[in-house]
C-alpha cells in the first residue's frame, strides 16, 4: 500500500532536518488527491479565501471533479496558472498595497504546493530557514521578533532598520529559482513554480499584463518563496557575524571604576551623608559600567520579518 500524503509530508520534514538533504520527485506529489483536500482544509476558512479571483469562482464552489481535473493537467503537464486580479487595499501610513487575489482553482494548487515547500524549508524537526528570521513561519510572528528584540538587544552602540524595496514585486524569477535549486533537483517541480510566476495579472482595467519579475503580494506561495529568496540575506549576515565579531567582553568604564572607588573609601570613612558622596553616587548612575565604545569588543546582531530588517554592532 502506497504512503498517505501525510505519511510522504512527514519523510519530507524528517529527511529534510538535514539540511545538506536534497529533495527530488516532488511533481508526482501533486497526483495525489488528499493533498488538494488537505489543502482545501487548510484555506477554507481563512479570511479573504472566499474572495473570487478572475474568473468570478469562490472556493465554496470547489469540488473532487475540479481535483481529478487538475490532477489529469498536471500528469500531461498541461496546467496554467491563470492570471491573478489585482487590487489595492490601504496601509496603516496611508498608502496602498498592491494584491494579487488568485483564482480559486489556483488557490488550492498553490497551497499544496505550500505544504510541500514548508516541510522541506521548515521542518519542526529542524528548519532550513534561519531563527532570525521571523515573517510568515510556523511558530514564528511580530510577537516573537519583538521578544527576540526586547530580550537579548541590550546595550545597542548603533541599529540600522531597513526594508526592502518593492521586495515582492521585484523578485528575479530566475535567482528565485536557482535559490530553490539549491533544495530542490525536480525541474518539472521548479517549471511549475515559474508557470505561476510568469502567469501575469489583469489590471484595474481587465487588461492582462506580463509578470516578468516579482510574485504577487496576497498569492498563498508568495510568503515562502520571499523566504527562500531572501534565506541568501540571512545566510550573507550570518558570515558578517563571524567575520567581525571579537572579543569576549567589553573593558571596564575606567571613570566608573574611578568613582565607586572614591565611593567605597568614604562609606569606610563614615561620609556618607556628605554633599561629595551624593554627587558621586548620582553621577555613577548616569554611567554605564563598562566601555560602550570599546574596539576590542564587536557583536552584530540581527533579524527580519519578511522585508524588514533589523541589524545593530557594537552591543
Amino acid at each position: 500500500m502506497g504512503q498517505t500524503i501525510s505519511e510522504r509530508l512527514e519523510y519530507l520534514r524528517k529527511a529534510n532536518r538535514n539540511r545538506q538533504w536534497i529533495n527530488d520527485d516532488l511533481y508526482r506529489l501533486l497526483y495525489k488527491p488528499g493533498l488538494y483536500i488537505l489543502a482545501y482544509e487548510r484555506i477554507k476558512s481563512k479570511p479573504g479565501n472566499m474572495t473570487a479571483g478572475t474568473d468570478g469562482e469562490t472556493l465554496d464552489g470547489f469540488s473532487i471533479e475540479a481535483i481529478q481535473t487538475i490532477i489529469q493537467e498536471m500528469r500531461t503537464e498541461q496546467f496554467r496558472f491563470k492570471p491573478v486580479r489585482t487590487t489595492f487595499i490601504p496601509k496603516a501610513n496611508g498608502k496602498m498595497r498592491k494584491l494579487g487575489i488568485p483564482c480559486v482553482r489556483d488557490k488550492v494548487v498553490q497551497e499544496a504546493m505550500r505544504l510541500i515547500l514548508e516541510a522541506i524549508y521548515d521542518s519542526p524537526y529542524g528548519p532550513y530557514f534561519r531563527e532570525t528570521s521571523h515573517g510568515f513561519r510556523p511558530n514564528y510572528s511580530c510577537h516573537t521578533a519583538l521578544r527576540e528584540f526586547r530580550g537579548k538587544w541590550s546595550a545597542v552602540n548603533w541599529l540600522i532598520e531597513g526594508d526592502i524595496k518593492n521586495c515582492f514585486d521585484e523578485l528575479n524569477h530566475g535567482v528565485l529559482v536557482n535559490t530553490l535549486r539549491k533544495k530542490i533537483h525536480d525541474e518539472r517541480f521548479l517549471n511549475l513554480i515559474r508557470k505561476l510566476l510568469n502567469a501575469g495579472y489583469m489590471d484595474l482595467h481587465g487588461r492582462k499584463k506580463e509578470s516578468l519579475i516579482g510574485s504577487p503580494q496576497g498569492g498563498i506561495l508568495s510568503p515562502i518563496l520571499a523566504n527562500a529568496y531572501l534565506h541568501e540575506l540571512d545566510e550573507f549576515i550570518e558570515g558578517l557575524q563571524a567575520q567581525h565579531e571579537k572579543g569576549k567582553r567589553k573593558l571596564r568604564n575606567l571613570t566608573y571604576q574611578r568613582l565607586a572607588w572614591q565611593k567605597s573609601r568614604m562609606v569606610k570613612r563614615g561620609e556618607t551623608k556628605t554633599k561629595e558622596f551624593q554627587r558621586i553616587s548620582q553621577q555613577m548612575r548616569t554611567l554605564p559600567t563598562l566601555q560602550v565604545d570599546d574596539p576590542g569588543f564587536i557583536r552584530i546582531k540581527y533579524l527580519r520579518y519578511a522585508d524588514d530588517v533589523r541589524h545593530l554592532t557594537g552591543c
